[in-house]
């Protein structure tokens, strides 16, 4: 029997899942988080899923999120900004779930010289490297401009892994054979 069935199975006898409400109400700002199950028996998933309806989270969401976790090991969620999120981020591994929250740059101009600097590029072999204008890079380190966040996503995973993003941007010529001459 898979782990996804055998959660069904325990839910089917839980009995249909109720709206309940909460006792507080939360925040409408929503944080994006992953989570990822340890692999092996989901044998904690109503606990996990009374823990994110504490953080705030709609009973049927968190019925979703368990869903997601037993037949793919990961899901993403939103989680009421005041929800507790560092208190749920600690909690969860006791119960073989581990919770990470979305990137974000709160000085992208900032971010982006910092990145440029560690590699030791000027702004024109940095925009080369990464296929931005060099002009549209030069906006965004003087803060004319901001950069989207898949833009900084890319300039962190360049951050990271040089050899990776440039393998992505840039393919090789194909190699042709030379033509015999006359």
């Amino acid at each position: 029997m898979s782990q996804n069935s055998e959660l069904k199975a325990l839910l089917e006898r839980l009995g249909p899942v109720r709206v309940i409400s909460h006792d507080r109400s939360f925040s409408d700002e929503l944080l994006p988080v992953l989570l990822r199950r340890d692999p092996g028996p989901f044998v904690t998933a109503i606990a996990v899923a009374k823990r994110l309806f504490a953080s705030g989270m709609p009973m049927r969401a968190a019925h979703a999120v368990i869903n997601r976790l037993a037949a793919a090991g990961t899901a993403t969620c939103d989680i009421p900004a005041d929800g507790g999120i560092d208190d749920l981020a600690v909690e969860l591994p006791a119960l073989n779930v581990h919770l990470v929250r979305r990137r974000t740059f709160e000085e992208p101009a900032a971010f982006l010289t910092a990145v440029r600097a560690r590699h030791n590029l000027s702004q024109r072999d940095f925009a080369a490297a990464l296929g931005f204008d060099v002009r549209t890079l030069q906006n965004w380190e003087q803060g004319r401009n901001t950069p989207d966040t898949a833009v900084l996503l890319l300039v962190a995973l360049f951050d990271r892994d040089p050899a990776l993003v440039t393998s992505a941007l840039y393919e090789p010529v194909a190699k042709r054979e030379p033509v015999p001459a006359e």
